[in-house]
């Protein structure tokens, strides 16, 4: 056999020198958690069925626990549970009571790059919150 260049060994012995420092970096890239991509922004508003009050918050999502949203984790989650889709929203863990007060809730906004807009009217406050868990509990 014929003996290998020396110029060729040292450029091997480099390249796989430089290959063992960078594998730990890469890895470290690889597995270094990022900001949570944004699902959506979403202002909520609830008034009673003549208008005369109003009261609203902008949920943002995630909100990383600086919003201005009360429950912002929890009404992320359930709107994500719903695919966006407020009308499939659900907390059946309430009871309530007969009471006609009735109650409009809003929600207008992007939720994972779709515009939203969403409209109902609840016979009250009690059943808007049954209806819709965290996102109107504000």
């Amino acid at each position: 056999m014929f003996p290998r260049p020396r110029t060729t060994v040292v450029a091997a012995v480099a390249v796989a020198a430089v290959a063992a420092l960078l594998a730990p970096a890469s890895a470290a890239l690889a597995e270094a958690p990022g900001p949570e991509p944004a699902r959506g922004e979403v202002f909520l508003t609830v008034s009673d069925a003549e208008d005369t009050w109003t009261r609203g918050v902008m949920l943002v999502c995630p909100d990383g626990g600086g919003g201005p949203h009360p429950r912002a984790a929890e009404a992320c989650r359930d709107i994500d549970r719903s695919g966006g889709e407020l009308r499939g929203l659900s907390d059946r863990r309430r009871d309530c009571t007969n009471e006609h007060r009735p109650v409009v809730a809003e929600a207008t906004g992007t939720w994972r790059g779709s515009r939203i807009h969403w409209r109902s009217e609840f016979p009250n406050a009690c059943d808007l919150l049954r209806q819709t868990g965290a996102v109107f509990d504000f």
